[in-house]
């Protein structure tokens, strides 16, 4: 008899590149989780797929001379065989320009947008392509050839002004977040990663009213993001 459902994920891996070791490490570790509950009696939900939208899924396309969706339909067998032949038992495998995700996420955002939690506006600032964040030109670094960097990856940072875009109004969820995190510390493991998500929370509210949560330049390869009415 079956104890439940247990649910795990993977990242949902960026098209721009083929798998590599480190989307193999993530698949392997969570197949072995999925592995030792299934032996547990549990029923798995174990899901992995790929995120079709972002900048530089884009940019690769472009440089492919594609389309962003033609280039992402090429690489699902790549993705598909290598889970295939490392024997990865994932039971879903989701693409999020599929209608069933596009359905799903328009749901969510129509229902933050009516309890007013999402509004539109606009943000300036430096914006770094791979790690898909914005900085304070304070906290950039500049390389040998005097540009500004992303103080992450180190890669060169693109000036972005005046774009409208849909933010989160994280401000409204910060303390209850913050408490709840303290209240629960092993909710978020390990502790490292929970002391970057409380340290994300807290700098966030500093730095901007709401986290952005979209960036429209590029969602509309689908346009399914926005609320509708």
């Amino acid at each position: 008899m079956s104890k439940g459902t247990y649910s795990i994920t993977t990242p949902i891996y960026y098209v721009n590149a083929a798998p590599h070791l480190g989307t193999a490490y993530t698949t392997i570790a969570a197949d072995a989780v999925a592995r030792y509950q299934r032996m547990n009696g549990y029923d798995v939900a174990f899901v992995t797929g790929m995120d079709e939208h972002g900048q530089k899924v884009a940019d690769t396309a472009a440089s492919k001379g594609m389309t962003p969706q033609d280039w992402c339909d090429s690489m699902e067998p790549t993705f598909r065989d290598v889970w295939d032949l490392l024997n990865i038992t994932y039971t879903d495998f989701v693409r999020t320009t599929e209608p069933r995700h596009a359905h799903t996420v328009q749901d969510f955002w129509q229902k933050l947008y009516d309890k007013g939690y999402c509004y539109k506006g606009s943000y300036e600032g430096w914006y770094c392509v791979h790690e898909e964040t914005y900085y304070n030109e304070s906290d950039l670094l500049t390389n040998d050839d005097g540009e500004f960097v992303c103080p992450d990856c180190k890669r060169p940072v693109q000036k972005a002004s005046g774009e409208e875009n849909w933010f989160f109004k994280l401000s409204d969820f910060q303390e209850p977040l913050l408490k709840f995190y303290e209240e629960n510390p092993d909710f978020i493991r390990p502790e490292t990663r929970r002391n970057e998500v409380v340290s994300f929370v807290n700098i966030q509210n500093k730095l901007l009213e709401g986290h952005r949560v979209l960036e429209v330049g590029m969602a509309d390869i689908t346009g399914y993001t926005k609320p509708v009415k």
